[in-house]
């Protein structure tokens, strides 16, 4: 093999002219030595590579992947190149919509930086899906957007309205001046043509040729009905009056209910004095994951996740002061601190215990396993023996299973006439 240094052949050179018995030379591992083929470099996985741009040949031994150091780890002649896509937006967008992953390179600081990647971005009226939500242009309405009225790059001018599509001239062109602008004999409101869903104010809008509160939490009577904020039931009822608040039948309610200052202090978002759990708004709402609100305060709320989400009482049915009575899981009730199962008839261990309906009599005995079916003494019993069907799927329909339809039992003849069980397990 050949370096790259000319002074290691001199050396050699030298040995042999002054005598020196068999030359040999230790070449260091960090000298690179130059080849013409895999075979010039003494195997051991070596391979003969060529530096980038056409450069000279020389021995490597090629590395699992290409890292971002200025070598050329994999041995391909190019020096950190990464093969690997890249992409950085939210799960679910690439290759969504406009987004695109990218490639990852290295950049002059030898870290690994992903370009040529397209993120979602803001939707806008283009045609396209910008926010890679597989949704084109969804925040626009075409029909009532006067900056995009019938298509995207339609525009309606300020003295114009986008109706059905298409911009028409507005002649009312203030809704809360109390002037009839065009001299139409209606005004501002009542000019329903031109002022339905317009700005009548700040915190008013034209709505169904009447003034309407917009904003009913900001504590005026924006309309001028006499009523402010939720006491104006027929604007503001189920409208949010406030972050966490909302407006129900006529007054401030809490909806948030887990939200608190930077200092811990819970936030009464409808200011009746109370906060969060504390407020009877709350009770039976979420405060938290796993919690909820219950008699002003928060606790177990999911009895069956297998975790202490209030912190005390114990986990899920063992909590007896949460979950006494509340489900944890299909057919299936806390009570005790036990899991009890309440769904008798659909083959499954609801409560996780061993015994499947009515095989559970702890749970199960008297109780509904169907139609025409209850449990008794760890089996399935019929009920009903004049339905001509086999309720407890055992021992046959009414009269033939006379375990539970016995002799002088009420039964249906096959003629649909009314008879009774007979010894020989018939209707007669």
């Amino acid at each position: 093999m050949k370096t790259f240094n000319p002074w290691l052949r001199a050396l050699c050179a030298l040995l042999l002219l002054s005598g020196a018995a068999g030359c040999k030379v230790e070449f260091p591992n960090d000298v690179p030595y130059t080849c013409d083929a895999d075979a010039d470099c003494g195997g051991d996985g070596y391979l003969c590579a060529a530096l980038p741009n056409d450069g000279a040949k020389y021995c490597c031994l090629p590395e699992e992947a290409e890292r971002c150091n200025n070598v050329d780890d994999d041995c391909d002649g190019a020096v950190d190149e990464l093969d690997t896509p890249c992409y950085t937006g939210p799960a679910g967008t690439g290759g969504v919509g406009l987004c695109k992953t990218g490639q990852s390179v290295c950049d002059r600081n030898s870290a690994i930086v992903c370009i040529n990647q397209v993120l979602p971005r803001t939707e806008t009226c283009n045609g396209k899906d910008d926010d890679c939500d597989n949704s084109i242009d969804e925040d626009f309405d075409l029909q009532t957007d006067p900056g995009h009225c019938g298509r995207c790059d339609v525009v309606c001018t300020s003295l114009q309205s986008c109706v059905k599509g298409e911009c028409v001239r507005r002649t009312e062109l203030d809704c809360g001046n109390g002037v009839d602008d065009n001299n139409d004999g209606p005004a501002d409101c009542a000019d329903r043509d031109d002022c339905d869903n317009q700005a009548c104010g700040e915190g008013c809008v034209c709505r169904n040729g009447r003034r309407t509160e917009a904003n009913c939490g900001a504590g005026g009577d924006e309309d001028g009905d006499g009523f402010t904020d939720c006491a104006d039931r027929d604007d503001c009822d189920n409208k949010s009056c406030g972050t966490g608040c909302a407006c129900v039948n006529g007054r401030k309610e809490e909806t948030e209910c887990s939200n608190q200052t930077a200092q811990s202090t819970p936030i009464d978002d409808d200011g009746d004095g109370s906060a969060n759990c504390l407020d009877s708004d709350c009770d039976g709402l979420s405060c938290g994951a796993g919690k909820i609100c219950r008699v002003n305060a928060c606790v177990e709320g999911d009895c069956t996740n297998g975790v202490d989400d209030d912190g005390k009482n114990g986990i899920d049915c063992a909590d007896t002061v949460s979950c006494t009575g509340e489900a944890c899981g299909q057919g299936c009730t806390c009570g005790g601190g036990n899991r009890t199962e309440t769904d008798c008839a659909d083959g499954l261990s609801n409560d996780g215990d061993p015994e499947i309906d009515c095989a559970d009599l702890a749970d199960c005995d008297g109780q509904v396993c169907g139609t025409g079916c209850v449990c008794g003494s760890g089996i399935k019993k019929e009920t009903i023996c004049n339905d001509r069907v086999d309720n407890d799927n055992n021992n046959g329909a009414d009269c033939a299973d006379s375990a539970d339809c016995p002799q002088g039992t009420s039964c249906t003849r096959n003629n649909g006439t009314a008879g009774t069980c007979q010894a020989n397990k018939t209707c007669g």
